[in-house]
């Protein structure tokens, strides 16, 4: 680490590389017991005005190094009054989405970091701790049982 934030490298082929200086980074974690530990560490603070008030997600954030760092979680249900974790596609892209427009306004965010979020591909083969650098994405989760709909759900 050095100058104005973190830097990443990526050799491409044996001739060309990459170099980029990432100096925001936005983290989105599910569940607040898994995001703790790492605010906890980092010495991250709460920042109550990251979000609409109306929204149940929380935005943790501070520095690491030359770092800007945000940790969001998507809050707990007040709707139904369980006060579990809000989990699943729709609060994650919600808070995800919310999260990377707000940063967007003064400095967008260089890196996106969802963690925690791959325990349901223990069937292919996953295990806890693996790291998956993604190139596409799918929604796994909608299943449209209506002819015509079934490749697209």
């Amino acid at each position: 680490m050095h100058g104005r934030g973190c830097i990443y490298r990526e050799r491409h082929h044996k001739t060309n590389s990459f170099t980029m200086t990432i100096s925001n980074v936005l983290i989105a974690i599910a569940m607040e017991a898994e995001a703790s530990p790492f605010v906890n560490h980092l010495n991250l603070t709460i920042d109550k005005s990251f979000f609409p008030p109306e929204s149940p997600f929380q935005a943790f954030r501070g520095k690491h190094n030359s770092c800007d760092l945000t940790v969001i979680t998507n809050g707990k249900d007040t709707v139904l009054n369980t006060n579990v974790d809000n989990v699943g596609t729709v609060p994650a892209a919600v808070a995800t989405f919310l999260a990377l427009q707000k940063l967007k306004e003064t400095d967008p965010a260089h890196l996106l970091i969802n963690a925690g979020t791959c325990g349901g591909f223990q069937r292919k083969g996953a295990e806890i701790g693996d790291v998956f650098l993604t190139t596409s994405v799918a929604n796994h989760d909608r299943r449209i049982p209506i002819p015509g709909f079934v490749p697209y759900g």
